[in-house]
Formats: C-alpha cells, sequence, structure tokens
C-alpha cells in the first residue's frame, strides 16, 4: 500500500487549483484524527458496527429458543429500524425475523430469494459461488423459507476435501447441518459436520471472534437433538457481545488489520514517528495461543499461512492481506530490528503462493486472488530474493486482467480497490517488463475514464461518489503523468472532510464477500494514504507540506 521506493513514472506537476495550505491542514487533521484512535499500546480497537444478517440470525436464535429478555427487545428494535432500509437483502432479512419474532408466517417470496441471491453472487469471486449460495440458502431456511429443490442434500454425500480455510470450513460445516436438519436428511458430510462444530467448544466462546459463524454453527446444533444446552450455553456469551445498538457485528474487532494500515498511511502522510512506531512494536509482537492455532490447523485443509498476521490477535486464522500489510509496515519502519521477524513472515508469503504464480487469501492450494497477489507483490518487493516469485505474480495478474482493466471483484465493494493495489505491484516490476507495463496502462486508462465529472469514484462506475473509491482512484492516478484528475479528485476529497478531520460515506470492505462491515476508521485510512501518495508522487508536494503532522 506504501509508496513504491522506485516508481517507474516522473512525478506529476501540483495541480494548479488545489491549494497547498488546504491539503496541508486536510492532512494534520485527518492525521490528528487517525492517531486519536491509537491507543497507549499502540493499537486500534475500534469496534465493528452492528449488520442485520447477524442481528436477523441472533434474534431467530434467541426465537428459536424461547428467549424472551432485554438482549431480545433490542435486536428486535434494530431490525424493525431496517425495515424500510434502501438495501433489499437487509430489508428481506429484517422483514424474515421479525415475522419469525411475532410466530407469523413466513414472508419468503421463492423469486424474490432467487433474484437477491443471484445478485449478491454477483458481487462475489466466481470460485466462491457454489459455497456461497448453499450458505445463502442456510440462512434463509434458517429464517423460515422454503428451500429450492436442487439443495436438498444426498443421503450419500460426504465431506468435501477440497483446500479450503478453517473458517470456510466451519462455515461449510454449519450450512451442511442446517440443511439436513431442514430436510431430514442423514449423511455422512452430516456426521463430520457435527464433529467440526462441537470441537469449537460453543458453548464457551466466539470462536476466533467471527460473530456469523458462531450463530451459523449454534443454528446448525440446534436442530441437533441432544444439543440443547450447548446451543443455550453459547447463546448466552454471544449476547455478552451486543452492541448498544441492541445489533451484532460481524466480528468482534479486526485490531491488527486496522492497525497496520492505519500505520502504513500514517507514515506515508508525514506523521511524527513515534505513533508508527508502537504500532509497529504491537504488531511485531503479535502471537497466538497455541491450543487457537492448532485447532486452526487442524480445520483448514490445506496447508495454513504460519509466520504470518491474523486480523487480530484473538484469531488464529493467518491471511496474506494482513500478513503483507504488517510486512510493508515493519520494513518501512526498522527493517534492521524486525529483520528477523520480516524474513519469517516474507518466508510464510512465499509458502503460499500457488503454482500459477498467484496467492490464496488463506492456504496453500486455494484459488489465487488478484487482489491478495497484488499485496503480496508490494510486501516482498524490498526482497530481492524474492524477484522470481514476484516475476511470476506479475504473471498472473497479467492472466487476470479484465478486458475493462479491472479484476475479479476481491474483499472490497469497489472495483478500485484491487486495481489500486495491482498498479502500486507494477511499479515494482522491471523495467523490461512490457507486459505488466501494459497492466498498469490500462487500469490507468479505466481509472482516468471512469473519474464522474465531479471529481470523484463510485464503487462501480456510474455510481456516485464516495470518499473510499475517490482516494483509491487518486492513488491510482498519481503513477499517471496528468495532474488534471490528480487535482479534481484532491478537490473533491478536500471539500468532503469532517469538522473532525474524518470523512465518511458507504463502506467497502466486505466479509464474508459479498457482504460489506463497519469500522469507522477504515474509511479514514484510504484517504489518509491517499494524501500520503500525493506527498510522494506530486512534485514539490513534499515541500509545500512540511509540517503536516
Amino acid at each position: 500500500m506504501r509508496s513504491p521506493k522506485l516508481p517507474r513514472s516522473a512525478p506529476i506537476p501540483w495541480p494548479a487549483e488545489v491549494d497547498p495550505d488546504h491539503v496541508r491542514q486536510a492532512t494534520s487533521g485527518l492525521i490528528a484524527h487517525v492517531s486519536g484512535r491509537v491507543d497507549p499500546g499502540g493499537a486500534i480497537r475500534e469496534e465493528c458496527r452492528s449488520r442485520v444478517l447477524e442481528t436477523a440470525l441472533a434474534l431467530t436464535l434467541m426465537t428459536r429458543t424461547g428467549v424472551n429478555s432485554p438482549a431480545r427487545d433490542s435486536a428486535l428494535a434494530f431490525l424493525k429500524a431496517h425495515l424500510d432500509t434502501s438495501q433489499e437483502f437487509d430489508r428481506v432479512l429484517a422483514t424474515l425475523a421479525v415475522a419469525r419474532a411475532a410466530d407469523r408466517a413466513s414472508a419468503g417470496d421463492a423469486d424474490l430469494i432467487d433474484k437477491l441471491t443471484d445478485a449478491l453472487l454477483g458481487a462475489a469471486p466466481e470460485f466462491i459461488s457454489a459455497r456461497r449460495r448453499r450458505m445463502l440458502y442456510a440462512v434463509l431456511s434458517v429464517l423460515g423459507c422454503p428451500l429450492p429443490p436442487g439443495v436438498v442434500p444426498g443421503t450419500d454425500e460426504r465431506a468435501p476435501t477440497d483446500p479450503i480455510h478453517s473458517w470456510a470450513a466451519v462455515q461449510q460445516a454449519s450450512v451442511t447441518l442446517i440443511l439436513a436438519s431442514a430436510t431430514g436428511v442423514s449423511n455422512g458430510a452430516g456426521d463430520a459436520a457435527l464433529r467440526t462444530l462441537t470441537s469449537l467448544r460453543p458453548a464457551a466462546t466466539v470462536w476466533e471472534g467471527y460473530v456469523l459463524l458462531d450463530l451459523l454453527s449454534l443454528h446448525a446444533l440446534a436442530g441437533v437433538p441432544g444439543q440443547e444446552a450447548t446451543v443455550r450455553g453459547g447463546l448466552e456469551t454471544l449476547l455478552r457481545h451486543q452492541r448498544a445498538d441492541g445489533g451484532f457485528p460481524f466480528v468482534l474487532e479486526m485490531r491488527n488489520w486496522c492497525t497496520s494500515t492505519a500505520a502504513i498511511a500514517l507514515t506515508a502522510a508525514g506523521a511524527a514517528p513515534d505513533v508508527p512506531l508502537a504500532m509497529a512494536k504491537m504488531l511485531a509482537a503479535h502471537q497466538v495461543d497455541d491450543s487457537r492455532r492448532s485447532l486452526c490447523r487442524s480445520l483448514s485443509r490445506g496447508a495454513t499461512l504460519g509466520g504470518g498476521w491474523s486480523i487480530g490477535p484473538d484469531v488464529a486464522q493467518n491471511d496474506v492481506d494482513c500478513t503483507s500489510c504488517v510486512l510493508e509496515l515493519l520494513h518501512e519502519i526498522d527493517p534492521v530490528a524486525y529483520g528477523g521477524t520480516v524474513r519469517r513472515g516474507v518466508d510464510a508469503l512465499l509458502a503460499v503462493q500457488g503454482a500459477d504464480g498467484g496467492f490464496p487469501t488463506y492456504v496453500a492450494g486455494a484459488s489465487s486472488e488478484p487482489c491478495m497477489t497484488a499485496a503480496a507483490v508490494n510486501a516482498l518487493a524490498p526482497h530481492a530474493e524474492t524477484a522470481p516469485a514476484r516475476e511470476r505474480a506479475l504473471a498472473f495478474l497479467a492472466d487476470s486482467q479484465l478486458p475493462d482493466g479491472g479484476f475479479e471483484p476481491g474483499w472490497s465493494r469497489s472495483r478500485l480497490h484491487t486495481m489500486f493495489r495491482a498498479r502500486l505491484a507494477a511499479c515494482t516490476a522491471d523495467p523490461r517488463d512490457r507486459r505488466t507495463a501494459g497492466v498498469a496502462e490500462r487500469i490507468e486508462r479505466s481509472v482516468y475514464d471512469t473519474q464522474n465529472t465531479d471529481g470523484g469514484w463510485g464503487m462501480q462506475p456510474g455510481d456516485p461518489s464516495d470518499d473510499i473509491s475517490t482516494a483509491y482512484g487518486l492513488i491510482t492516478l498519481c503513477y499517471g503523468a496528468d495532474a488534471r484528475p490528480v487535482g479534481r479528485a484532491l478537490s473533491w476529497l478536500l471539500a468532503r472532510q469532517r469538522a473532525d478531520g474524518g470523512y465518511g460515506g458507504p463502506p467497502d470492505m466486505v466479509g464474508p464477500r459479498p457482504f460489506s462491515y463497519h469500522l469507522p476508521v477504515l474509511t479514514d485510512i484510504p484517504v489518509l494514504l491517499a494524501f500520503g501518495h500525493v506527498r510522494s508522487r506530486v512534485q514539490g508536494a513534499a515541500a509545500r507540506l512540511q509540517g503536516v503532522a
């Protein structure tokens, strides 16, 4: 994510229409706003906001188990407030859960559900579509909708064996049991799924802090005779994490992800070094309990990413994205002091690179993804010995680029997220690599052509401009040659800054794909990162923006 040390293009001129003093003030305000979220230990501990999906499942679990309490009333009120939301899928989920809580007949309409499911899956990578479709049908079944005939499991169904990470394995097990209970089918896959779910100790913990998985697991066990005490205990544990608004989040927190990306942005934007230093120290000390790590490995099918980083200190499942960002940060902060830690992380990344040259998100052998591949290239770039691996990864990006210059959906609703990271990865290529140069040119042309008339970008071409997508677009065009679109994008962002120095607008991060989640700091970070790239790539910007911290 940071600015490449040796970009392959000349700096662009300062945009004539942009006042450097305004950029300096905006950057200083945003640095103060983000730095203020960092605790004395160097961590950003911001809570994930409530979501309709988890809250609908939680209310329905309370309904299934006969819970009548203030917690149930609060969840019901949260969902009633979303009955008229403009988000169609959320509206359907809220309507179904509220109807079931009132013991009314299901409001589910098969045609509508199929339409919604198809629309959602269109925003997710193709390789997860079959798995995600089953999950969506399982969720809707729990909420009272009938299953389509093609979803009924067979009596000879066995546990799958394809490479998959621990979270997906638990999701798969939960869905298998939910569908089996809904159809009265018993098979080997269900037996294996029950063993998987009971190994998580669901009565005592929200495993991996992953609330959605916890809810799916408890609903799955609620359909199994003899699991009543486990479900009651699990619900009691879950209710300790209900938010003040009555809802439930996707995950409990994402400390490592927020901290690493914020620290990269603070450093790029010229913040005083004390806060990023503390953040790097916290991340370098990241350790996970051996029992959690062992369970994660046993549930995964395929070699896990060992020696890397996860989204938070209480999460065992490492991923390429978090690992890449932490490696970028540690190398930037102090490549000598953190040399051993960085070396282990580099080795961890290289161990999961696919035969196609790309990188998956979680485990070796899983499908390679463009965004994760770009992330890994950027993390590996300072290490000369990784050049062959990076060349293969850049070739994968070239093979994966779509005709419009973009890539398949990744971990963001914004088309520009993977594009800006791939553009940065292209900066690390050998100057003689004409194929990667072509990838960069197509990215820049597409971003330039899709800029809105107001100077910003939306999540998808034609969408209204939003803060996050505009930051991604601005970063991308900082590596072009034209100052005009950069100036227009900067002007749009400068006009959007709030009085507290922060930014707003719709969230872009998704998990599990394609469901968006919201931590407010993840809106501020891309904009601060964009200001940092302007500081690095616009001619004379470093001098003009002195004293921003």
